[in-house]
């Protein structure tokens, strides 16, 4: 019998490569299916044996080894990085998500660096096991023809025929071929097949074969029909649409249940708005002494306490947009800066500015991350004023690193000023942005009040709170001018985060905000924040019903009674019950429980309660077609085709 030769010295670059799988998939997923590992196995495999056989082929010296060391550094810093980056930006990297994350972390990269877990360190111990190999092993090798390549062809056969082996619900290979979440890919297929698929993914991605899943609407949720719509020119505009992705949305949006007038209906009709969208705000920001009047509009404003930010590729400028439109974001670019120039006449804006209301924006930083002077206006604000602009006047005093959120403020109290009637005023703000372990203007500005009142804080909890009493200063001057000009009692000041404070201990975070929420336990609690809704003259009031940054749009609309059809939203009205909340990688939780979309589980609250598998199959086709819908929304610029519907 002929001896079956083959030549070792591919597992110079396998084991390395495997092994680094394996850390990974440990550290990040602390779970490894049989499927998994088949899949991981062979395009190790095969790329080592590609690899070598190339190699071999050039015959030149030492070209393997060296080969082989650049393709395990860059693995093994890949990793690192995308476990770091998982961990602080709550998704993993992308290279269609540059922008926004990737110029965050080149300006603070050693901070970056420096905030990785213990753990992650292990992603380089691979680098070590190659050279000792190295330096201890001697594998067999050939120097004329051996078998490898038919083992790298039998292992590029299996891992093609063994993709969607253990998909369950979700297809591995479509989920793999249109590039639609991220993290399914890198637990089902391997974070080295990610980079490659990545990469081809800035030249192709497959698109997405959409099939609108039927969604039961249980009779408990139909209620008497106090708002409807002739929708007899709708349904003519989609009977003669050719496009078949418009026609599924016209159909998808027009077949919704329109939600019903609550008790809140009206509430604030033509009362102005401030509409905040605060950076890094998190409860360990509401403090009775140092935030006091923070402090004063959580207490006496109207709050929601199951109210949750999602952080999505791009954190500020997808939350932004979110809370404008109502919208699930892309998954895999930065949506306001890939959307640019697209008109958005049902966002939150345009409503207000089609009520007669004067629409404004201002911003105490430049269009570094996210092009808002081209953004902006397309979601129906006249103006936009960013720190550029305001700079223009010189008595503007320039401070190192984020600019004062309490300068913005007083900007935006001259517009205020300004407008006649009635205003819409959007308030986006930076000065509480990262670093906190690093001195700066406004981090060390209050440092000794913060000291007086919280000794036993770390430096960098002490910088975070002193960079929000900024905030709070512009907060009571915002509030003094609204009371001597006689707006206080017909103005409602919306406060929400764009994502939760980088960097910060999360249990730390937890024992510090215990006086004001009791519960941010489980693995999203940490995604939990603040959404205040203050008038002066209102009592307020808590509401328990989950909710998050999609479903502002509905709710303010019915608050303020703006003309809007409720079905052109993804979101809901909050105070109609409890909403679903949508996370980026496809996870979702309510008032039951949560579910984990990789694992295709779920998890209710109350250990011991009963909640129907018909229940979570419905809620998970719901959370599937919102993200469908929005995408082909997106897609179609569906509200530029649409705009006659957007005011009917």
């Amino acid at each position: 019998m002929k001896k079956i030769k083959f030549d070792l010295r591919i597992l110079y670059l396998f084991i390395p490569l495997f092994l680094l799988e394996l850390i990974f998939h440990s550290v990040q997923f602390q779970h490894l299916d049989i499927y998994t590992l088949i899949r991981m196995f062979t395009f190790d495999m095969f790329l080592s044996s590609a690899v070598f056989l190339i190699c071999r082929k050039i015959k030149k010296k030492n070209l393997y080894f060296t080969v082989s060391l650049i393709i395990l550094i860059w693995y093994c810093a890949y990793s690192f990085v995308e476990l770091i980056f998982k961990n602080f930006m709550g998704d993993f990297y992308s290279f269609g998500t540059v922008s926004d994350g990737a110029l965050r972390i080149a300006q603070y990269a050693l901070i970056f660096l420096s905030n990785a877990k213990p753990a992650y360190y292990l992603c380089f111990l691979p680098l070590i096991v190659f050279f000792l190999m190295h330096r201890f092993i001697r594998f067999n090798g050939y120097d004329d023809s051996d078998h490898s390549i038919e083992i790298a062809i039998i292992c590029l056969i299996i891992l093609i025929f063994s993709v969607d082996l253990g998909s369950g619900t979700n297809s591995i290979r479509e989920v793999y071929r249109t590039f639609s979440n991220k993290s399914i890919i890198i637990d089902k297929m391997g974070i080295e097949h990610f980079f490659v698929r990545d990469l081809t993914a800035l030249v192709y991605k497959a698109p997405e074969a959409i099939t609108i899943e039927e969604e039961i609407v249980e009779e408990s949720e139909v209620k008497e029909i106090a708002r409807s719509f002739d929708d007899t020119a709708w349904k003519n505009m989609a009977a003669n649409e050719e496009n078949a992705n418009i026609k599924m949305v016209d159909n998808y949006l027009i077949n919704k249940t329109v939600t019903q007038p609550n008790d809140k209906t009206g509430k604030f009709k033509d009362y102005n708005f401030i509409y905040f969208m605060v950076e890094a705000l998190d409860y360990l920001a509401i403090d009775e002494q140092l935030t006091p009047t923070l402090y004063k509009m959580y207490k006496d404003g109207n709050t929601f306490y199951n109210h949750y930010t999602p952080l999505y590729s791009c954190a500020t400028g997808e939350s932004e947009f979110v809370s404008y439109t109502s919208l699930f974001p892309y998954m895999n670019v930065c949506t306001p800066n890939y959307v640019a120039g697209d008109q958005f006449y049902e966002a939150l804006p345009y409503l207000f500015k089609n009520k007669g209301y004067s629409t404004f924006a201002l911003h105490n930083w430049r269009d570094e991350f996210y092009e808002r002077k081209i953004i902006l206006p397309a979601m129906g604000f006249d103006n936009y004023y960013d720190i550029e602009e305001i700079w223009k006047d010189p008595s503007i005093p320039h401070t190192s690193g984020w600019q004062s959120d309490a300068m913005l403020i007083e900007q935006a109290i001259k517009h205020i000023d300004e407008s006649k009637g009635r205003f819409f005023c959007n308030i986006i703000t930076s000065v509480m942005h990262f670093p906190y372990d690093e001195s700066s203007y406004w981090g060390d500005h209050y440092l000794s009040q913060v000291n007086e009142v919280h000794p036993e804080w770390g430096i960098n909890y002490k910088r975070y709170m002193s960079k929000c009493m900024d905030f709070d200063n512009g907060l009571k001057i915002l509030l003094d001018y609204l009371q001597k000009t006689g707006k206080a009692d017909n103005t409602v000041i919306c406060i929400y985060p764009d994502h939760r404070p980088y960097w910060m201990d999360y249990e730390t975070v937890m024992s510090y905000t215990r006086h004001l929420n009791e519960d941010r336990s489980g693995e999203y609690g940490i995604y939990r924040s603040p959404f205040i809704i203050y008038n002066p003259a209102t009592k307020g009031e808590v509401n328990y019903n989950f909710c998050s940054t999609l479903d502002h749009v509905p709710t303010i609309a019915n608050l303020f009674d703006l003309d809007y059809d409720p079905r052109l939203y993804l979101g809901a009205d909050a105070y109609n019950g409890n909403n679903t909340v949508i996370f980026a990688n496809g996870d979702w939780l309510n008032d039951k429980g949560v579910y984990n979309a990789i694992k295709e589980s779920f998890t209710p609250y109350e250990e011991g309660s009963e909640v129907s598998q018909d229940y979570v199959k419905r809620i998970s086709n719901q959370v599937s077609n919102t993200i469908k819908i929005s995408y082909l929304i997106l897609d179609e610029k569906y509200f530029a085709n649409r705009r006659s519907i957007c005011s009917h």
